[in-house]
C-alpha cells in the first residue's frame, strides 16, 4: 500500500486549502458543568457516548462538546480541542 505524503501531493499538483475559521461554541465535560450537559439529550453522560450527525462516538471525561451553526454536536479530545480551538 503507498502513502501519499503532503510532499507527494504537492509534487503531483493536488490543491492545499486551509479550513475556514467557523465559530462554535463548547463546554467541556467534566463533573462542574453536569447541570448544563444534562440539557443536551444527544449526550448520553451514563454511557459516555454522544449521538451526532454521522451516528454515536464514545467521549472521555476532559472531552469538549461541540455545538456547530447548525445545532449538530461532535466531541473533540481536551488535547486536540486546545490546540486548534480560541475563545472568541
Amino acid at each position: 500500500m503507498k502513502t501519499l505524503t503532503k510532499e507527494k501531493a504537492e509534487s503531483l499538483g493536488i490543491s492545499k486549502y486551509v479550513k475556514r475559521p467557523i465559530p462554535a461554541y463548547a463546554i467541556q465535560i467534566v463533573p462542574e458543568n453536569k447541570e448544563w450537559l444534562e440539557q443536551e439529550e444527544r449526550l448520553d453522560l451514563d454511557n459516555l457516548t454522544v449521538q451526532t450527525l454521522e451516528g454515536q462516538f464514545n467521549f472521555g471525561i476532559g472531552d469538549y462538546l461541540i455545538i456547530g451553526n447548525d445545532n449538530e454536536v461532535w466531541t473533540v479530545k481536551e488535547k486536540i480541542f486546545e490546540a486548534t480551538y480560541e475563545q472568541v
